[in-house]
């Protein structure tokens, strides 16, 4: 378990804008910083950073939070993970607070450390084992002991080996079979899973090994074996080398994407560096999602044979992913990307790469090449082959150019295309259809059958979006008090009136500012009394922040806050006030307090008026009590409106002022 005070260090030395950065342009606006949103496609800046705080939101998809929740969402990883990620970048060690020689970490960690011990062990068996012929495979592929050393390359002798090394080490079997380093026997023993292999240990964006590609060095199957599905790698989400590629495909904006492990190694040493390779699947929307966060330009550069043409259509269902612009490279003559540089040079590869094709015209063109369009049914198979390729694109609002495009490829109407594309769809569709009836059947056979391990969420779920004012039923209850019965674990979002959204969206502009300039709130702490707050935390939060002593560093509040309120960095971060006024701090918290006052008085009117025609049980003498403050209300409404209509609109001032003539 991590300490808290660990926690604190390391979010301390973490500055927020830097790490933001990494990955996102960031462009200053006031005191803030904005950009592209990381985590869904967006062409008009709706993510921001409060430097301040140490806080950012994105309005787009509506995450925010702190530089922990940040690198939970863009690295794929666990609250305590990012801890340990932020403090390893940071250079601050993560002291353990379990008794002394117990096991420490989770399971996830541990499948990480014995996948470590066994890349060590297989590279030593490479470069010191007796056994000389991974040595011999690697350099007959022109990689010397140069090459091995970097990669980490290594030689599975099998026959035990392997798990003899890790027990002695002190791993559980449980451990190395959840690694998939090792198999159960029939009669219970364990066996290495790879054996008589040249070894590539595949890592994750942290460098850290989390699983192996074995290839065979003679004649036999399966050519390449790898680590099956694990809690820590996912075939369809990793990419090997990504941990080496990551800042060069930053800087040059850029990713290349290749399908075997030498492709990727003959890249990197011929100068090639922003290059990363599946995993022996095609290339995926998470792949895709993975890139998309560093770079802006994809170039899937496939083998020349016919398997790499295939894999290029079935990366078209990617081309309109966010922004991104998806384009490849066939090489010639059945040439895969190692043999290419090995005779032509890594030069004319960098060449081709900066005269990639778009995904779309090269898979059309292809189309076109292998169908005799002068003839009507060569025309006919051609048309079928073409609409079936953008049936993933089938919802698009570009589908009309897309058939056009096809029409122009095979010689037909446009007409003609738009006809015949509900015809082809539907079949595509029954055919999708069947065959995911008899994957759910063979699914079910298998866990029958005791093939299945336990009831899992599948790895392409997508999670559920909260969305901006998202208000958990919870959020009534103040922190502290007890929760509501066994209902409010599964209890549903509370339904906002109007009022009470627009209350809500000002509680969190008021926090934002409240959290960034404590000390100018001060002098307005009775005001923040009289707000009825449709959210519990935001008051708490408010609450927390008042309670510091003057001239508190904004850090230190943080902390008070965070203690009252684990969600605050989400609550926080989610005003743009600050970066859209061009009114001083001073005038725009009164129009927020203003604001907030106005709609819980107009709130309280309502409530009361509606009492007072549902309530028949009222005595005249309430009644005239409730129509004097009735009337003291409106007359404060019209004090506010008054207020809030001489501030011009502090949200839109910025805006105009740098749109105006200078």
């Amino acid at each position: 378990m991590i300490s808290d005070e660990d926690k604190d260090r390391v979010r301390a030395a973490t500055d927020l804008v830097q790490l933001v950065q990494e990955t996102v342009e960031l462009k200053p606006r006031g005191q803030e910083f904005w950009g592209c949103c990381p985590f869904h496609g967006e062409k008009t800046p709706s993510f921001h950073v409060i430097p301040a705080t140490q806080v950012w939101h994105c309005f787009g998809c509506g995450e925010g939070g702190d530089c922990f929740t940040y690198v939970m969402k863009r690295e794929n990883l666990s609250f305590p993970e990012s801890i340990r990620y932020l403090a390893d970048r940071a250079g601050i060690e993560i002291a353990d607070d379990v008794a002394a020689g117990a096991r420490r970490g989770t399971k996830r960690s541990r499948i990480i450390d014995v996948c470590e011990e066994t890349c060590s062990f297989y590279h030593t068996m490479l470069m010191r084992g007796k056994d000389g012929r991974g040595r011999e495979y690697f350099a007959s592929r022109g990689l010397g002991s140069g090459v091995c050393q970097r990669y980490r390359l290594g030689f599975a002798p099998g026959r035990g080996a392997l798990v003899s090394h890790l027990s002695s080490a002190g791993f559980t079997p449980r451990e190395m079979v959840d690694a998939n380093v090792a198999i159960r026997r029939d009669r219970g023993g364990l066996s290495d899973r790879f054996y008589e292999r040249v070894m590539f240990p595949i890592f994750d964006e942290q460098g850290r090994c989390i699983a192996f590609g074995g290839r065979i060095m003679g004649a036999g199957e399966p050519k390449y074996l790898n680590t099956a599905e694990t809690p820590v790698f996912h075939k369809k989400r990793n990419l090997y080398g990504f941990n080496w590629a990551k800042e060069h495909i930053v800087a040059a904006n850029e990713a290349v994407v290749v399908e075997g492990y030498t492709d990727a190694i003959g890249c990197w040493e011929a100068g090639i560096k922003n290059v990363v390779a599946t995993l022996g699947t095609a290339l995926t929307e998470h792949h895709v999602k993975t890139l998309a966060r560093f770079a802006k330009r994809i170039v899937y550069l496939f083998d020349g044979d016919a398997a790499g043409q295939k894999a290029a259509e079935r990366a078209i269902q990617f081309v309109e992913h966010g922004s991104i612009d998806l384009r490849c490279v066939i090489l010639p003559d059945d040439l895969d990307p190692a043999d290419f540089i090995a005779s032509r040079g890594g030069e004319e590869l960098r060449g081709m790469l900066d005269r990639a094709e778009p995904l779309l015209d090269f898979v059309f063109r292809k189309l076109e090449d292998r169908s005799d369009t002068s003839t009507p049914g060569g025309r006919a198979r051609a048309l079928e082959d073409a609409l079936r390729l953008i049936y993933p694109l089938r919802d698009s609002y570009m589908i009309d150019t897309y058939y056009m495009q096809i029409a122009d490829r095979v010689g037909a109407d446009a007409d003609m295309v738009r006809q015949a594309a509900p015809r082809v769809f539907r079949t595509v569709e029954a055919e999708e259809r069947t065959r995911r009836e008899r994957e759910r059947r063979y699914a079910g056979a298998r866990q029958q059958q005791g093939g299945a391990r336990g009831s899992v969420a599948r790895e392409d779920d997508e999670f559920s979006e909260e969305p901006y004012d998202y208000l958990p039923a919870e959020a009534g209850e103040m922190p502290g008090e007890p929760a509501a019965p066994a209902r409010a674990a599964a209890a549903a979002p509370q339904v906002l009136t109007d009022l009470e959204r627009r209350s809500l969206a000002g509680e969190r502009e008021l926090l934002c500012l409240l959290t960034s300039y404590p000390d100018s709130f001060r002098p307005f702490a009775d005001r923040i009394t009289e707000i009825d707050w449709v959210d519990a935390r935001g008051e708490a939060i408010a609450w927390a922040v008042l309670a510091t002593p003057e001239g508190s560093a904004v850090p230190d509040v943080m902390s008070a806050v965070r203690a009252v309120c684990p969600e605050a960095p989400q609550l926080v971060s989610a005003g743009t006030i600050a970066a859209t006024s061009a009114h001083p701090t001073e005038t725009n918290i009164e129009f927020l307090l203003d604001t907030l006052e106005l709609y819980t008085v107009r709130r309280r009117m309502k409530a009361a008026q509606a009492r007072l025609r549902s309530d028949r049980s009222l005595t005249s003498e309430v009644r005239r009590e409730m129509a004097i403050q009735a009337t003291r209300d409106a007359a404060r409404v019209r004090e506010l409106e008054r207020a809030v209509e001489g501030v011009a609109d502090p949200f839109r001032t910025m805006d105009a002022a740098q749109g105006g003539t200078t």
